[in-house]
């Protein structure tokens, strides 16, 4: 993902009673309390003020490279021990003082401005985490700011200034080397935002305020700020998704998911007000559209809290003390929708319908899809009936290939190209050749390994892997019993969705009880030929794919919805 850069806009406004034209700093990034010195022109850095307010910027480094919050670092001079200093990137710290500084540098030529700089750009890309997120400070602690911190719009600052980093012309005196991992670790972080969104009955919503670095899930923060869909922070997440120059298929999803949120969670009809003393939520049908701070992940409800953390729904009964101390409604969605307009604008071309989804389906020929003049029918083939028109299912399977073969030859590779919603895996038939076959596998080991490695790439992607059991062969022994070679490959699929949190369907299981119920004269009748056991035609392709279909609400309940109300009758 790349940006142009993205340069400080002037914002003209006529005031209408001196009939003149004023100038108005803004940035595109959320602001920081250094950014009235970063409209300064050039001359001011040079200037008796300039270098005091880069002297004091310098002195209140902390030892890891970032600066503190909550303390006005332009302000006066830091005269104390440098390792009680607590650096953070919350509440706009660090960003805002790597940008002046550059600025500085690039005037001055003070190498101690460099090198506070590279001080800086070192701690922030030693921060993030493997997942592309960034704590709230470094080292974190075991506290909350050890999440996944988009709060107070922390993790927005420190992708903008990567971003700039990497593309923007201001700050090409930073080695090429480093330009380049700047720019890796922004799109590591726009990967981040992508897997974080969180869905609800399986769409698309926005962002909560902090996010578990592992495993992506919402988090809460202080006793009122508890587990939620974040209506103010969720704003700079998707403004900044929208400055994207070629925003990719995901992206276009995510923010056409991020602005139908907006559009239904805006609350009318209400206005704060000062009431005895109090601000207060007061009816007014002509109170402009605001939202409120956190929603209710399940059920989209505002609500606000207490010191005590206990959720209250009323506004107007949050203490005095909460209610003036936090933002708990604002006009964030303006802001949304006044980026989308110009967005929508510029890639109306691209845009589809935000609540489709696809579900990918890999595996070997007892799923894929066969032409006409084939006898042979693969249970993948049969999927898409049973969903409504928003899933696109595609079959990817391939005849003959196994776990190690479908990777080896780019196959799993042009799936994840199509950055589906979810991903069916089926392997274990080919897998179970004889040892000196190139598409053997052992089951508790290499098959076992892979499997793992298409949840972990699946994942990476914002992709939710869900995990089937390898079909029955159809054999008999000569006392009616299923011959069972698979079990190994079904028991290790299972285990490996157990170790990783992954839905499984027991295809396996369900289907030997089918077989054994139909017996072998009844499995010739849904086998491709009668010596065929592996193999079925369009009869025995469609029972499987009841099968997978009446478990796979279960398995992952979040695309309950997506299937076709007269499922339970196919």
């Amino acid at each position: 993902m790349k940006w142009n850069t993205i340069r400080n806009m002037v914002v003209l406004f006529a005031c209408v009673a001196a009939m003149q034209i004023s100038v108005v700093y803004a940035a595109p990034w959320p602001s920081t309390r250094l950014d009235r010195y970063l409209e300064k022109d050039d001359a001011w850095y040079s200037s008796e003020e300039g270098k005091v307010v880069v002297e004091n910027i310098l002195s209140w480094q902390d030892a890891y490279g970032s600066w503190p919050k909550n303390v006005n670092t332009a302000a006066r001079l830091y005269t104390g021990d440098r390792k009680e200093l607590e650096g953070t990137f919350d509440n706009a710290a660090t960003t805002g003082e790597m940008r002046l500084l550059a600025r500085a540098y690039r005037i001055s030529q003070d190498s101690r401005c460099l090198e506070a700089f590279n001080k800086g750009l070192s701690v922030i890309l030693k921060a993030q985490y493997p997942t592309g997120g960034w704590p709230q400070q470094y080292p974190p602690d075991k506290g909350y700011n050890r999440h996944i911190t988009f709060n107070d719009h922390a993790m927005v600052r420190l992708l903008y200034l990567l971003r700039d980093i990497a593309q923007a012309s201001e700050f090409e005196f930073v080695d090429a080397e480093k330009r380049e991992v700047a720019g890796q670790a922004f799109d590591r972080g726009i990967t981040c935002i992508l897997n974080c969104q969180i869905r609800v009955n399986g769409k698309r919503t926005v962002w909560c305020a902090q996010h578990d670095a592992e495993d992506l899930k919402p988090q809460s923060a202080r006793s009122y700020e508890r587990i939620s869909l974040s209506g103010s922070e969720s704003a700079e997440i998707l403004q900044l998704l929208m400055r994207l120059d070629n925003p990719s298929e995901r992206v276009i999803r995510a923010v056409q998911a991020g602005v139908r949120w907006y559009e239904i969670s805006k609350i009318e009809g209400l206005r704060i007000k000062w009431v005895q003393g109090k601000r207060t939520a007061v009816p007014d049908p002509d109170g402009p559209p605001m939202w409120a701070r956190f929603y209710e992940i399940e059920t989209n409800r505002p609500f606000f809290c207490n010191r005590d953390g206990v959720p209250v729904y009323d506004y107007n009964e949050v203490d005095s003390e909460r209610r003036e101390g936090y933002a708990w409604y604002g006009n964030w969605g303006k802001d949304v929708f006044w980026e989308y307009d110009k967005w929508k604008a510029k890639f109306g071309d691209r845009l589809t319908d935000e609540q489709s989804m696809t579900l990918v389906i890999i595996g070997d020929s007892t799923v894929c899809a066969f032409p006409e003049d084939d006898s042979r029918r693969g249970w993948g083939q049969y999927v898409q009936a049973y969903f409504d028109d928003s899933v696109k299912v595609v079959n990817l399977a391939r005849s003959g290939r196994s776990s190690k073969t479908f990777l080896n030859e780019g196959h799993w590779e042009r799936a994840l190209w199509t950055e589906p919603d979810y991903v069916l895996i089926q392997f274990g038939h080919n897998d179970d050749h004889a040892p000196e076959k190139p598409e053997s596998t052992d089951a508790d080991t290499e098959y076992a390994d892979n499997l793992r490695r298409y949840i972990a790439e699946a994942r990476a992607i914002g992709t939710v892997p869900i995990l089937v059991t390898p079909v029955h062969r159809r054999k008999f022994d000569t006392t009616g019993r299923l011959k069972d070679t698979l079990r190994p490959y079904a028991d290790a699929m299972k285990r490996v969705a157990a170790e990783k949190n992954v839905a499984v369907i027991d295809l396996h299981t369900a289907s030997g009880e089918l077989f054994l119920k139909l017996g072998e004269d009844g499995c010739e009748e849904i086998g491709n030929a009668p010596d065929d056991r592996t193999h079925f035609n369009e009869r025995g392709a469609q029972m499987l794919a009841e099968i997978i279909m009446k478990q796979l609400p279960s398995a992952e309940t979040n695309l309950k919805p997506y299937l076709k109300k007269n499922f339970e009758t196919k």
